[in-house]
């Protein structure tokens, strides 16, 4: 099974051609739909991306961080090929499996849902 990065997108900007105000300390939210090759349809993942800077100005608790990608500057290209790489890791002999397995890195829309 195939399995692909079909979009990236953002409720705040358009990640193509976003421009941090402080490339170094920066937070974005993608909406990432992954999905198979062989279909048109694909589920939607969430992924926060931001810089350290802007964890240690802005996170003022002790937390567990889950679904997010730290980075040390904005960089579409380095940030798609770093979630093409989770789901090549993540690519099972179904599509359950898989995004089962890509719940442990991006918030699947599906998350704990019980039919």
């Amino acid at each position: 099974m195939k399995i692909l990065l079909k979009s990236i997108s953002s409720i705040d900007h358009d990640p193509r051609v976003y421009l941090p105000d402080d490339k170094n300390n920066f937070r974005i939210v993608l909406n990432l739909s992954i999905g198979m090759a062989d279909s048109n349809g694909a589920d939607y993942f969430d992924l926060f991306v931001c810089t350290p800077e802007w964890l240690c100005n802005n996170q003022w608790v002790p937390e567990l961080m889950r679904h997010t990608l730290l980075v040390r500057k904005y960089d579409l290209d380095e940030i798609t090929e770093t979630i093409n790489k989770y789901i090549e890791i993540c690519t099972c002999d179904t599509w359950t499996k898989t995004a089962q397995k890509l719940s442990r890195y991006f918030a699947w829309e599906y998350e704990d849902y019980q039919s």
